[in-house]
């Protein structure tokens, strides 16, 4: 993929659609584009985190096994963070990670994640709501006593 086609990819994140053309081909030159079939697994509960992925294409499920043998899950797709939350708290993942479809995700090393979140102000302002969102969509589903999934 060109360098103009994974700057044109990132502007479809919800997240990075405030940083300015020179902050996103930051991003596209510094960032691994990382591919995983369907099936894969991408990490294991536990395991702590030296990077974020953005999902570019696709869908992955979080999931954590239960004494009953069933397990409690949830899904992120395209335009979602992966890894953002352990990264920033400095906790181990809460589950194993897998691609449920083909999944395409650009890998942005932990050094240029604190990098953005530290020099750009639109990046942590559009993080900070992200991270309020999915907070507050958690809650009410705790609260509503609904599947994550």
């Amino acid at each position: 993929m060109t360098l103009e086609r994974d700057i044109n990819c990132l502007k479809e994140v919800p997240l990075f659609r405030t940083l300015p053309a020179s902050r996103l081909k930051l991003l596209a030159l510094m960032g691994e584009r990382r591919h995983f079939p369907a099936g894969t697994l991408i990490s294991e509960e536990g395991q702590r985190p030296q990077e974020v992925y953005c999902i570019l294409q696709g869908e992955i499920e979080i999931s954590h096994p239960l004494a009953s043998g069933e397990a409690h899950s949830f899904r992120l797709a395209t335009g979602s963070l992966l890894g953002d939350v352990p990264l920033l708290s400095n906790e181990p993942t809460v589950g194993r990670i897998t691609a449920k479809t083909d999944v395409s995700m650009l890998r942005l090393p932990r050094e240029l994640f604190f990098e953005l979140l530290d020099g750009v102000p639109e990046f942590a302002v559009a993080l900070s709501r992200d991270l309020a969102t999915r907070l507050y969509r958690l809650a009410g589903a705790v609260l509503r006593g609904e599947k994550t999934q």
